[in-house]
């Protein structure tokens, strides 16, 4: 069987099963061997992440498009980038189906979002309207940084 490459990976693709037992795992009783098995899986999956596309005209260029993550504030008022295993989560957020947009997001794309932007958002969480997981900034990058030190321990670097 031929392995897909990022391209043709559709949002339909998108399923995580694993990803969805170990969160659940955790959840219901959070040691750290439910958080570990929850980490592995989170560092092996792809998440769809809801987005906005704005056309901006702009005077040098012509038209530019911008994209614009989108986001959910929890009670605290504290702001996460939202991630989802699969449609069926997806749907559960977006019941009026107005947000026909996603990206397909790895860890190190989340990482590289949150990085990058300067916001006040803490991180993003994964199916809030499902088991409801939020993976924190400083946590996300600990995990890439242990993640980049493993593979270059492999490399031998």
């Amino acid at each position: 069987m031929k392995k897909q490459s990022a391209e043709d990976i559709k949002a339909d693709d998108i399923r995580n099963e694993k990803l969805v037992q170990a969160m659940q795992a955790m959840v219901r009783h959070e040691d750290m061997h439910t958080r570990s098995v929850m980490v592995t899986e989170l560092m092996r999956s792809r998440l769809l992440s809801p987005i906005l596309r704005e056309t901006v005209l702009l005077e040098s260029s012509g038209p530019s498009t911008r994209i614009k993550f989108e986001d959910i504030e929890n009670t605290d008022g504290d702001r996460y980038y939202l991630a989802f295993t699969d449609m069926d989560e997806y749907s559960k957020w977006n019941e009026d189906g107005t947000h026909d947009q996603a990206l397909i997001m790895t860890m190190e794309d989340f990482g590289n979002l949150l990085i990058r932007n300067v916001n006040d958002l803490k991180g993003f969480v994964i199916n809030p309207y499902g088991e409801n997981v939020s993976i924190s900034k400083k946590l996300l990058l600990s995990l890439l940084q242990q993640q980049e030190a493993k593979q270059n321990a492999k490399r031998g670097n």
